[in-house]
C-alpha cells in the first residue's frame, strides 16, 4: 500500500472529485488507456464491475509509492493540460503535488512565504533532456554508420524500457534479423532501426513488412528510419498490400523528446491513424 494517510487520499479524493464515483473528466475507454499507459495495468481486466474512483482507490491501496506516485501525477499533469487547475482547487493541487513527489522521491520546492498565482507544473517521470542528449551525442558521432545504427538500437531499448514498453534487444530467427521488439498495450510490434544518410525507399519497407506480417495475424511493426523514406516509398507502399507497419524518423523522436510527449501516446496515435485512417506515416506535427 502507498504510504499515505486518510487526510492525503482525502485531498486526492477531492481534487479529481471521486465522490460520485469519477476520476476528472475521463470517460471509461479514456481511464482505461490512461492507467495502462503510465503504469500498464488494465484497469477493467484486473478490477471489473468498479467504478472509476473505486479503481483508483484500490490502485492505491495495492501498490508501492512509486506506482501510485506516479499515477497521480500523471492525472494532476493531465489537469494542466486539459486546463483544469482552478483557483478554487490551487491549494488543494499543491498539496497533492507534494504527496505525489513524495511517493516518488523527489523533494518538492519549499513552500512560498506568500501564495503565488501560478502553479508549478509537474514534472514528468521520464527525463526527456537526458534522452534528446543521448539521441544528439549519437547524432554528432563520427563512427561509421553501422555503429551509430548499434548505438541507436542499444538507445531505443533503453527508451523503451523507461516507457514501460518491454522491450527486447536485436534477435535471430532462421533466416532473418530483427533489431528488436516491444510491447505497446499488450501487443507485440517488431522494431527496424536504420541509421544511413541514405532515405529508405520502398523495397526496405516491404521486406519489413512482409517479415512482420509473416509471424501471426496480430503482429505489428515499428520503422525508425535517421534519413527518413522516399517520396515513391510514402505514396506507394501501400498498394497492393495490408501495411502493418508504421513509420517513424530520428527526427521525429527527436521533437517528440523537445516537446517532453509521451513516447506511449505518440506510438498509439501512429497506430490509430494506421487503423482508423490506413495512415501509416502519420505527421509529429499533427499530434
Amino acid at each position: 500500500m502507498a504510504n499515505m494517510d486518510f487526510i492525503e487520499r482525502g485531498y486526492f479524493e477531492q481534487l479529481f472529485n471521486m465522490g460520485s464515483g469519477y476520476v476528472l473528466d475521463f470517460t471509461n475507454r479514456e481511464f482505461q488507456e490512461f492507467v495502462y499507459e503510465k503504469i500498464q495495468i488494465d484497469v477493467y481486466a484486473r478490477y471489473p464491475g468498479l467504478s472509476k474512483a473505486k479503481i483508483l482507490r484500490s490502485i492505491i491501496a495495492e501498490h508501492d509509492n512509486v506506482t501510485v506516485g506516479k499515477l497521480l501525477l500523471e492525472f494532476m499533469r493531465y489537469m494542466q493540460a486539459k486546463g483544469l487547475v482552478t483557483d478554487e482547487v490551487r491549494d488543494t493541487f499543491t498539496k497533492c503535488a507534494e504527496i505525489g513527489n513524495r511517493l516518488i522521491g523527489k523533494k518538492f520546492p519549499p513552500k512560498q512565504s506568500r501564495p503565488t498565482p501560478s502553479v508549478k507544473p509537474i514534472s514528468p517521470t521520464i527525463d526527456y533532456n537526458m534522452f534528446l542528449k543521448e539521441l544528439v551525442d549519437i547524432s554528432n558521432c563520427s563512427d561509421t554508420p553501422q555503429s551509430r545504427g548499434y548505438a541507436l538500437e542499444r538507445y531505443l531499448n533503453k527508451l523503451f524500457e523507461a516507457h514501460g514498453l518491454e522491450p527486447r534487444g536485436s534477435f535471430k530467427i532462421v533466416g532473418e534479423q530483427i533489431d528488436g521488439s516491444f510491447l505497446l498495450y499488450k501487443e507485440v510490434y517488431l522494431l527496424e532501426a536504420k541509421w544511413t544518410n541514405k532515405k529508405i525507399d520502398k523495397g526496405d519497407l516491404v521486406i519489413f513488412n512482409e517479415k512482420v506480417s509473416s509471424k501471426s495475424g496480430f503482429t505489428r511493426g515499428l520503422f525508425i528510419s535517421y534519413a527518413g523514406f522516399t517520396d515513391e516509398a510514402l505514396a506507394t507502399f501501400s498498394h497492393g498490400r495490408t501495411v502493418n507497419t508504421i513509420l517513424m524518423t530520428v527526427q521525429d523522436l527527436s521533437i517528440a523528446l523537445e516537446r517532453k510527449l509521451d513516447l506511449t501516446s505518440v506510438l498509439w496515435k501512429k497506430v490509430r491513424a494506421l487503423a482508423e485512417e490506413g495512415n501509416f506515416n502519420k505527421s509529429i506535427f499533427d499530434m
